[in-house]
């Protein structure tokens, strides 16, 4: 009886000393995480508000190209690609203990931690109304540039005007823009289409070429008010152009049965062109005739009678819905005059001379910017004497005239 009770004592004793044991590990295990838990939350990965580059995320992109300059070493071993960088944002904003998370040489993680080393401070993270410091993790691009990517228009690029090929050196900033539809460009990359290009426009488009098309039409079209169309989501038309009924040949015969031409004009032999404007409302009627381009006063008074007296147009439409469209276009004034008194106009054989260089027989004035012109000066062969000097210094077309143009360098 007495061995029992002194066994349960020792148990007791044991039992006890374990539970101690046990608590004290536990102790000692929770200072440790508590320990941990400081260490680990002192920089956060994410947090509330996190940190803000003060030009956005593109400014950062901006910066960093900006910035970077390619070692010269990696450039010659042909290395490249994209370096993984994690760093420390402050609490007060710096940049701070800047690390390679992943590697592509050591020339490229060289320049990457000293381009991300100086990145300015930025505006610190915020958890529960705190300024915290925060991790970020930011790739830095490597790649270097062929020949295609530095490549650029320049002065030798063949210029191609509605498929006529200009002279070298041809100065594109004599043409009007307005004058203009459209432009592109075809570079000579990869060898396949330089060879194609060269094929076509010569050697010369090793250097490139310069497609630009010209508006053959002499109307234009613009709404008269965005705000009066009705909106449709379903509908996806594009606006239609109003219509003269017969079409545009009729349109013209009715304007040139129309012009009773001024007798003081005819008097003096003025001709040419006046641009006018005019709206065709929703239900095609013409009206608010106005001169863009003056031409003599009598002929742009006239001119406004006339399409003032023009019959209804199909109007112009979106979604079957009539829409008001202003319409600009030309008003020809041509006077008959006998061949003895005509005086002389440009044909297809004039020489046409740019900067010295002879331009295309199609080349036409109408598309010059004579805002970047130094000088424009029209040769007329008018008398024997005159056509005979024009022979002997720009040869036996300048009987048909020369057009000399400057342009500003």
């Amino acid at each position: 009886m007495k061995s029992s009770i002194f066994f349960k004592f020792i148990f007791y004793i044991v039992f006890c000393l374990v539970v101690l044991f046990i608590v004290n590990v536990q102790t000692i295990q929770s200072e440790t995480c508590k320990i941990n838990t400081v260490l680990s939350d002192s920089i956060y990965s994410v947090v509330e508000k996190m940190p803000e580059f003060s030009t956005g995320e593109k400014g950062i992109v901006t910066f960093l190209n900006q910035t970077i300059i390619y070692p010269v070493d990696a450039q010659k071993n042909n290395e490249q690609g994209r370096v993984v960088v994690r760093f420390v944002i402050s609490k007060s904003g710096k940049v701070e203990n800047a690390e390679i998370l992943k590697s592509v040489s050591t020339s490229l993680d060289t320049e990457a931690l000293r381009v991300i080393g100086l990145l300015p401070n930025w505006i610190p993270g915020e958890q529960n109304g705190e300024k915290v410091a925060v991790y970020r993790v930011l790739p830095v691009m490597f790649k270097m540039k062929s020949e295609e990517d530095v490549w650029e228009m320049n002065e030798k690029t063949v210029v191609v005007i509605d498929g006529v090929k200009m002279p070298e050196n041809f100065n594109t900033k004599i043409l009007n823009p307005s004058k203009l539809t459209s432009a592109s460009i075809l570079k000579p990359f990869p060898k396949e289409e330089k060879s194609r290009l060269i094929k076509l426009y010569g050697k010369q488009a090793e250097n490139g070429v310069l497609l630009i098309f010209s508006n053959k039409d002499e109307m234009y079209y613009a709404l008269a008010d965005t705000a009066s169309i009705k909106t449709n989501v379903e509908c996806k038309d594009e606006v239609s152009k109003p219509e003269f009924v017969g079409g545009m040949t009729q349109m013209l015969t009715y304007i040139s049965d129309s012009i009773q031409y001024p007798f003081v004009a005819k008097q003096l032999k003025t001709q040419g062109k006046v641009i006018v404007r005019f709206l065709v409302d929703m239900s095609g009627k013409v009206s608010e005739a106005k001169v863009m381009k003056s031409l003599d006063y009598f002929l742009d008074k006239e001119a406004l009678r006339v399409i003032n007296s023009m019959p209804t147009w199909i109007p112009g439409t979106k979604c079957k819905e009539g829409v008001a469209i202003l319409v600009t276009m030309p008003v020809n004034f041509k006077i008959d005059i006998p061949s003895i008194d005509k005086a002389w106009e440009r044909n297809d054989k004039t020489i046409l001379l740019l900067n010295g260089e002879r331009l295309p027989a199609s080349f036409d004035l109408g598309w010059l910017n004579y805002a970047n012109l130094s000088s424009y000066k029209v040769l007329q062969p008018s008398s024997k004497e005159i056509k005979k000097k024009l022979v002997k210094e720009y040869g036996k077309d300048a009987v048909n005239g020369v057009v000399l143009i400057e342009s500003t360098k």
